[in-house]
């Protein structure tokens, strides 16, 4: 059952239409606007929507890994600091 966009030529409102069959739109008949009930109307072509895997991105996962094993690999100035007051002593 799909849902077909449409423009009224009157009052140029744009709506959707869920239709109960699937026709062409030589074949169907005109679709009253929702807003100024014409049936001065036509129908739009739509674009659709395309979703992507559901699941994490496993490339993505293990650069952001790495990403933080070098951020937890450099050791902070202040300790450093700390170290060699520590060491002079």
């Amino acid at each position: 059952m799909p849902i077909y966009e449409y423009r009224c030529n009157g009052c140029g409102h744009r709506f959707a239409y869920f239709s109960r069959t699937m026709s062409s739109s030589a074949e169907a008949a005109p679709v009253a606007c929702p807003h100024c009930q014409s049936n001065d109307t036509k129908r739009l072509v739509s674009s659709f929507a395309v979703q992507g895997p559901s699941g994490p991105d496993a490339a993505e996962i293990a650069a952001e890994k790495a990403q933080a094993e070098r951020l937890a690999s450099i050791t902070p100035r202040e300790q450093i600091e700390k170290w060699r007051s520590a060491a002079k002593k």
